[in-house]
């Protein structure tokens, strides 16, 4: 299996019946030259059985690997590091690959050797994976991309298209190279965003304009559940570090305004989701109003402020998302934390 050029990573935990739709599908892909790579993240016992059994069915195309810190991104480095593919596809247990992704993603990564990453469309499916919600659903441009590099030379030669995470098919080299998924994102939450940027930064993204997987989607109240996951906010908070460390410039107008736009905007949003909390009604709206004074003329915000005036009871349906929402404000979180959010404060490392 050394000259594999493909391998196929797919982190396993509790998917078990869907895990066997995800490797149905790898096998029914129209080139056979890959490997399998399992890794279980303390994966349920009905999981292994399942891994199991494919293995025994093809011992030497399917390896399991374990994985025990819990979490996407230690699960999908595992992977990496242990891949002897020249590339890797990753797959999450979920979701399906049709029968030319690993054709036509290899053939479209090999064309240039700047393109580092290839990621394509993607079809959107019922939770239970016998519905086709939508067709063609296309990489976007992030809006915190556009922000924050709207007016550089990159927006227009080279804009930043971010796959969803099942098509992404990248160089295994480069993404060693780079660090693979970053740990601080684990257990989820936007580690995708940021290795994809960060492969961005070390060559090209190209995508393939057909659809190539089948994305499952989540069922209402888990999405809802997601959207409110104090998780979510920590990881922004994150992310939002990173890019102001490396891309922020104090004494750049330009850069300020960028970074300012963008912190509100992600204060307004954190806002919100803090007025559907319980517990976190003046901390939702102390944030909107902070968002407000970094972006005193943008309209969603100032229409957020006026909303915040609103019976407590209108939350959060009165931002748009529907409720109703029962989750507690984490216990460690209070002023000093909320104060901190988004904070352009460059770190001192002056000290030792």
């Amino acid at each position: 299996m050394n000259g594999t050029p493909v391998s196929v990573v797919i982190p396993i935990t509790r998917y078990y019946v869907e895990l066997e739709e995800a490797l149905d599908s790898v096998f029914a892909q129209s080139i056979k030259d890959f490997e399998i790579i399992l890794v279980d993240n303390n994966a349920t016992s009905e999981t292994r059985k399942v891994a199991e059994s494919w293995r025994e069915k093809d011992p030497f195309r399917i390896r399991i690997v374990r994985e025990d810190h819990p979490g996407a991104v230690s699960a999908r480095n595992r992977g990496i590091l242990e891949s002897r593919g020249e590339f890797v596809a990753l797959l999450d247990s979920d979701d399906r690959m049709k029968p030319d992704r690993i054709k036509v993603q290899l053939d479209e990564i090999r064309k240039n050797d700047d393109t580092v990453l290839v990621g394509s469309w993607y079809d959107e499916l019922s939770p239970d994976g016998k519905s086709v919600l939508r067709r063609d659903s296309r990489p976007a441009i992030p809006r915190w991309w556009s922000i924050l590099f709207e007016k550089t030379p990159d927006f227009q030669k080279n804009p930043f298209y971010e796959p969803q995470t099942s098509t992404f098919f990248f160089r295994t080299a480069v993404a060693r190279k780079i660090g693979m998924f970053d740990p601080r994102f684990d257990p989820f939450w936007l580690e995708d965003t940021d290795f994809a940027f960060r492969m961005y930064q070390a060559g090209k993204i190209r995508i393939v304009p057909r659809s190539l997987v089948e994305y499952r989607t989540h069922p209402p109240s888990d999405s809802l559940r997601r959207i409110f996951d104090f998780g979510l906010i920590r990881k922004h908070d994150l992310f939002f570090s990173i890019l102001r460390d490396k891309f922020y410039r104090k004494d750049d107008p330009k850069s300020r305004k960028a970074f300012s736009k963008l912190q509100s905007r992600w204060m307004r949003e954190t806002g919100i989701k803090l007025l559907g909390l319980k517990g976190g009604e003046a901390f939702g709206r102390h944030l909107l109003r902070k968002a407000l004074s970094c972006a005193p003329f943008d309209p969603q915000t100032l229409e957020a402020n006026l909303r915040i005036h609103l019976p407590r009871g209108f939350y959060p349906r009165a931002f748009g998302v529907r409720g109703p929402v029962d989750f507690p404000l984490p216990p460690d979180v209070d002023r000093d934390f909320i104060d901190a959010l988004f904070s352009l404060e460059l770190p001192d490392h002056s000290q030792p």
